[in-house]
């Protein structure tokens, strides 16, 4: 989806579904009401929690347990809630970001206040063809609470299921930045890093690369020593020189006098570094 602050990523994409299901499983189960969570297209972000029998056997009946925006048949009240044709009501709670809509929260069917008498259920119990006491003991299931218990509900799992969708939302665009090489803050990034390796080996020379996969060739990113002529227009192919060959073999190198590596010793030749550490950095495996 494409909104007015331009976040492309779905709600599926977004979220961590394990997380989201346990969470939501575990309200269900202390509150002993049904929870549902759905896209823009009202399709199921997670498996619905604790769905009561009514509605789980019955879903050419109650797949149509909607509002009208969502495809359903019910109208939603100024409170965000709708009823359906046996009385049962739910209560629903848009998921942002930023102000934009990424998803539903609907949680229900409840019973406000109290239930009726057996007997008044018998008719809805016919059109379903259930004998009256199996229809009585599946509204039996359905939890009984009043109007200011559900919405404080709904308040409480909304902020909880918001929060959560920030938190993935500020993630995904920090990595997403930094996977920009020369954002503000890789720059920063990388001369803090820097500083760090600077101050635990004592170093005088250094440099971050990075491995440009379709060129297959490493080019300096951020440095401390090194004149602006070699920092602009150094590239190393992969697996030439110590650094090319460190980022193919992903293995680091520590040279000095007792340094042995056949296939380097050709480019141990700059007298003035007496030694040196070539250091892959890797991201899930890969350099």
């Amino acid at each position: 989806m494409l909104g007015k602050n331009n976040i492309t990523r779905t709600l599926e994409e977004l979220i961590d579904v394990n997380e989201w299901q346990k969470i939501q499983d575990n309200f269900s189960a202390i509150t002993g009401i049904s929870v549902r969570i759905l896209d823009l297209k009202c399709s199921a972000v997670i498996k619905p929690s604790r769905q009561p029998s009514l509605c789980a056997d019955r879903p050419a009946i109650c797949g149509e347990c909607l509002p009208t925006f969502l495809g359903g048949k019910w109208s939603v009240d100024k409170n965000l809630s709708y009823s359906c044709h046996f009385g049962l009501h739910n209560f629903m709670a848009p998921l942002r970001i930023e102000g934009q809509v990424m998803g539903y929260l609907i949680i229900g069917p409840v019973i406000l206040v109290m239930r009726k008498p057996k007997e008044e259920y018998r008719k809805a119990a016919e059109e379903l063809n259930m004998d009256l006491d199996d229809f009585w003991n599946a509204i039996s299931e359905i939890k009984v609470i009043s109007f200011h218990g559900a919405q404080s509900l709904v308040e409480l799992i909304k902020d909880v299921f918001e929060y959560l969708l920030k938190m993935s939302y500020q993630s995904l665009m920090i990595k997403k930045d930094l996977l920009l090489n020369d954002s503000p803050k890789m720059v920063r990034l990388l001369n803090a890093l820097l500083d760090v390796a600077f101050q635990v080996s004592g170093a005088d020379v250094g440099s971050i690369m990075f491995l440009d996969k379709i060129k297959n060739e490493l080019s300096i990113k951020a440095s401390r020593g090194l004149s602006e002529d070699v920092v602009t227009n150094s590239r190393v192919k992969l697996g030439e020189g110590i650094s090319g060959m460190a980022a193919k073999e992903g293995e680091a190198f520590i040279i000095d006098d007792t340094f042995k590596d056949n296939r380097l010793k050709n480019f141990l030749n700059r007298s003035y570094i007496s030694s040196s550490m070539v250091v892959p950095l890797k991201v899930e495996d890969s350099v």
